[in-house]
């Protein structure tokens, strides 16, 4: 992936500096994804928002001439290249927002958890909203109720509550 990327996506050339490059950082972002995917840690950042999510199976659900939304009748290539898109939208958030997805096991009505963590409650409303216009999101993002929440230290939500 990380090298079709660099090839098909940025023009790189196999074997030149800039690929060799591009390689280790993508091989660095991922191994630090897959850490993070394994042995998640919850920030201390102070506003997080979770909802629940799945990928729609529904394959009565159609559109005008566009057939069905289900995406696991999509082939692989497509699936990947409209992630690669939705990831792209995602990583100009890096710094601003933190994503933590947690995955279902069968327990609830949806296959993922996404807690996203934020300083500023803007950057969550933003990639909120732009996300819902990504194709991913918009043709096949299954959704729960969305949930804010706010991490203060126990002194300022007494004080938040007229409690202290």
């Amino acid at each position: 992936y990380g090298a079709e990327t660099l090839e098909k996506e940025e023009g790189l050339i196999k074997g030149s500096a800039e690929y060799e490059e591009g390689m280790k950082t993508f091989e660095k972002r991922m191994e630090h994804y897959l850490q993070h995917r394994l042995y998640p840690v919850m920030p201390d950042w102070e506003i997080i928002c979770f909802y629940p999510m799945s990928k729609r199976r529904n394959a009565g659900f159609e559109a005008k001439n566009e057939g069905s939304y289900n995406w696991y009748s999509l082939e692989y290539a497509e699936r990947r290249k409209l992630m690669a898109g939705h990831a792209r939208t995602g990583r100009t958030y890096s710094g601003k927002i933190l994503q933590l997805i947690s995955g279902s096991t069968g327990l609830d009505t949806h296959e993922w958890g996404v807690s996203l963590f934020a300083h500023d409650l803007f950057q969550i409303k933003a990639i909120v909203y732009e996300m819902r216009f990504d194709e991913v999101s918009a043709r096949f993002g299954e959704f729960g109720d969305f949930y804010i929440g706010l991490n203060l230290p126990v002194d300022e939500v007494l004080a938040q509550l007229c409690l202290a």
